[in-house]
């Protein structure tokens, strides 16, 4: 297959052998410096994008091409931005030159310019980025956390040993290497190097919303601690499953500070002051070095559990549970929960009490009964149950003072209410018969539903 080096094309792919694009026309390369055959389409970027090639020079070797697309996506902004993405550009491919050494940061392999476009060529690293996994798997614990930290502040210690500020750090830019299980940090794109001074013009957003720190956003201002600022962030992403973007639109830098709330499992106290020290708003109060914060790490205590932690997809977790409810819950409700257990005995208790006093001034079977339906479906459909839990509690209800007015009848009928002391005990007596006999209905449910579930 050719893949066609038009920004704009919709359908790149085409046979081996095409000259021209059969989706758009344009001539296709076959080649690009006569060494690199792109293959598909990876991804697209503010400025770039990106492809899968083989160097044919390296028998056919995987790797990265990356493409300047001026034209495509600043053909509107003028000269200032074409000059700020190719500055942009050229720096990354700078900075990986100088870190290329490091095992976790991908090689660069090219830097030239071919027909209108630029390009760059760099290491292919095989896995998912982090973000991919936390799809894939769903949300990380405090095991994998902290095994995060430790493999990528190893990193973050060498490239600003180097003087470089990555300044984009968020899940998407940190692919775990399926060969090694090792994490690799990419996109050094609009990374920056502490000496550098900074001309960002208004407007113009250098780092991911959400993730990136506030002397970044608003002065254009990095220090190492401003990574920091987002591995913390990307620690709270994994955690939580819970993009901080939507936050930052809405509450901006103001939320980090109740981040725990948004927690949906427990982790330990000492990991959370280690997050809490990150997620600082002003960047003197953050870690000041990736160092600092892998001492802290490596003096957390070891964690409680001694399995290593398993990690379910949410759609194999929902599945599970699916299978589970099916398996135990047969035909009729379970009542494991014990709100929904009270709950029966309370409506079959207070609703014999109804059934009394309606009869008592009524006197009348038939209107008390549908008047007595009436009161005790509107109070028990506007509870927040299921409608589940809501018909069950109305058939307990029928079954259990259907028993009491068919048992007693001849003395519902001689106003219990106005009959003195005796016939308040009496009615005393009967709510409790009738609470009783709500637990037995309820027990026999729950033991026939499980011989359904066993048998059938």
């Amino acid at each position: 297959m050719i893949c066609c080096l038009n920004p704009n094309c919709e359908n790149p792919q085409n046979p081996d052998g095409t000259n021209y694009c059969l989706s758009c026309g344009t001539q296709l390369r076959s080649l690009l410096r006569n060494r690199y055959r792109i293959i598909a389409p990876l991804g697209r970027g503010g400025f770039a994008r990106t492809y899968v090639a083989e160097d044919i020079d390296k028998l056919n070797e995987r790797c990265v091409v990356k493409q300047l697309v001026l034209s495509q996506f600043y053909g509107s902004q003028g000269t200032h931005a074409h000059q700020k993405a190719t500055q942009l550009f050229e720096r990354e491919a700078k900075r990986l030159q100088e870190l290329g050494e490091h095992l976790q940061i991908p090689n660069l392999y090219g830097y030239f310019k071919e027909g209108e476009y630029l390009y760059l060529v760099q290491q292919f690293i095989e896995g998912q980025n982090l973000l991919q996994e936390l799809k894939q798997y769903g949300f990380f614990d405090e095991g994998k956390i902290r095994s995060f930290l430790n493999d990528l502040l190893s990193v973050l210690v060498a490239i600003h040993q180097q003087q470089i500020i990555h300044r984009d750090i968020k899940p998407e830019n940190i692919i775990r290497r399926k060969s090694d299980n090792k994490l690799v940090l990419i996109d050094f794109g609009v990374s920056k190097q502490k000496a550098e001074t900074t001309t960002t013009a208004i407007g113009t957003i250098i780092g991911s919303l959400g993730y990136a720190p506030i002397e970044q956003m608003q002065f254009g201002k990095v220090f190492p601690s401003s990574d920091m600022y987002s591995l913390g962030i990307t620690c709270f992403h994994l955690l939580t499953n819970i993009s901080p973007s939507n936050f930052w639109l809405k509450q901006g830098y103001g939320w980090t500070s109740s981040w725990r709330k948004h927690l949906t499992q427990p982790i330990s106290q000492e990991l959370e002051l280690i997050l809490d020290k990150l997620l600082q708003e002003n960047h003197e109060q953050r870690y000041q070095s990736a160092q600092a914060v892998l001492q802290d790490l490596n003096n957390l205590p070891p964690l409680r559990h001694t399995l290593p932690p398993t990690v379910i997809s949410p759609s194999k977790l929902l599945e599970s549970q699916s299978q589970t409810q099916q398996k135990t819950t047969g035909y009729l409700p379970q009542f494991s929960n014990s709100k929904l257990f009270s709950g029966a005995i309370i409506t079959g208790s207070g609703s014999s009490l109804l059934t009394i006093a309606l009869i008592s001034f009524l006197g009348t079977t038939w209107i008390s009964s549908g008047l007595w339906l009436l009161i005790l479906g509107g109070v028990i459909l506007i509870q927040s149950r299921s409608l589940l839990e809501k018909s069950y509690l109305i058939v307990i209800a029928i079954i259990a003072n259907s028993l009491i007015v068919l048992t007693f009848k001849s003395l519902l009928t001689n106003n219990l209410l106005q009959s003195g002391i005796n016939g308040l005990l009496l009615v005393v007596l009967l709510v409790l018969l009738a609470g009783f006999l709500t637990l037995i209905i309820v027990s026999m449910s729950e033991i026939i539903n499980k011989l359904i579930s066993k048998y059938f």
